[in-house]
């Protein structure tokens, strides 16, 4: 499921990662060498409680890609944790699994200014926010992120200077469809494995 770390810091990014593409690669390497993290933690999630997502193939598929994705780095770690939960998967019952299932370890929350913004709306938020630290990175151009006043806590942890990568698995997915050369934007085995396995492709 992880490295088998047991003890440290390690960040959760979560994500449907359909697929995943430089830009989740490119945020959680910025988390793993600018911050006190040991390990950067990939969950891929099956099915997300707030997207219908038609196009979400299947979560095996997605767990492969991001074990390629990462091979190479050894501080970033693919897990299927949310396979084995029930569904749909919230955040705060993950969290709560992890906190026991590793009790030694400091678990910090990886996610994006938007998802920030609406953290409110989530199952359980004050849990979230009262046991981790969130690490937030930027997803305009701005340096202020906004801050719900519910939400204000010395568990946030906001980037203004992380790097923002304007590509997103939907423009990935349709490009593939329409035939468009996907280089530069997904790592090459992830590129051969969908390809081979003739992914997001019509069926």
């Amino acid at each position: 499921m992880s490295s088998g770390r047991n003890s440290g810091n390690v960040g959760l990014y979560f994500g449907s990662f359909n697929p995943i593409h430089l830009g989740h690669l490119i945020i959680a390497n910025h988390m793993v060498t600018r911050t006190d993290l040991d390990e950067v933690w990939m969950v891929v999630t099956p099915a997300s409680p707030f997207k219908i997502d038609d196009e979400l193939i299947g979560e095996q598929h997605r767990l492969q890609m991001v074990r390629l994705a990462v091979a190479e780095n050894p501080a970033i770690y693919a897990t299927d944790v949310e396979f084995h939960l029930a569904r749909p998967n919230y955040t705060a019952i993950t969290l709560r699994h992890l906190r026991e299932a590793y009790p030694q370890i400091s678990f910090s929350v990886i996610l994006g200014e938007d998802n920030y913004d609406s953290l409110h709306k989530w199952r359980d938020y004050e849990e979230i926010v009262e046991n981790h630290r969130l690490f937030v990175y930027p997803r305009r151009l701005t340096t202020d992120l906004h801050v719900e006043p519910q939400l204000a806590s010395e568990n946030v942890v906001k980037f203004s200077n992380s790097p923002m990568i304007a590509i997103s698995s939907s423009y990935i997915r349709e490009a593939i469809l329409a035939k468009h050369d996907v280089q530069f934007l997904l790592p090459d085995p992830v590129i051969s494995y969908i390809g081979n396995n003739h992914l997001y492709e019509v069926s």
